[in-house]
């Protein structure tokens, strides 16, 4: 994996260097470059026993045209999904011809898609499982 990664390298450095015109200005930029992916090859390199992932927060702060801050009360976290979802209904049990409206609504639906929503998304699911379709079996 590393000689790949050393010979692919190797490969794009000389593409960079014949396909850059031989000025002084260009010589400088070729550097630049050059120094540039050898910077993010050792990255890399560092990297290769790491099996975390980074997560990438957004940093500027939410704010309403007034100016006031937006509150987050949902996590960002899509595998927590289950659990607040749960939490704002309770135990619910649907029924076997209710399965197929349960997996459209909680997978394909806005409102149990976003984050904001996921209140909606607890009614919703509520109401279908309090119909009478999904209260057989």
């Amino acid at each position: 994996m590393r000689t790949l990664r050393a010979l692919l390298l190797v490969m794009g450095l000389i593409v960079l260097t014949c396909t850059s015109s031989q000025s002084d200005v260009s010589e400088n930029k070729v550097e630049k470059v050059f120094r540039r992916i050898m910077e993010i090859m050792r990255q890399v390199e560092n990297r290769v026993g790491d099996t975390s992932v980074p997560e990438m927060k957004e940093t500027r702060p939410l704010k309403t045209e007034s100016g006031e801050r937006i509150l987050e009360i949902f996590p960002r976290d899509l595998r927590r999904k289950e659990k607040v979802i749960k939490h704002l209904t309770g135990p619910l049990y649907f029924g076997p011809k209710c399965r197929k409206d349960v997996y459209r609504l909680y997978h394909n639906t806005r409102d149990c898609t976003i984050p904001a929503y996921y209140k909606r998304c607890a009614r919703l699911l509520t109401r279908l499982a309090g119909t009478p379709r999904c209260q057989e079996g």
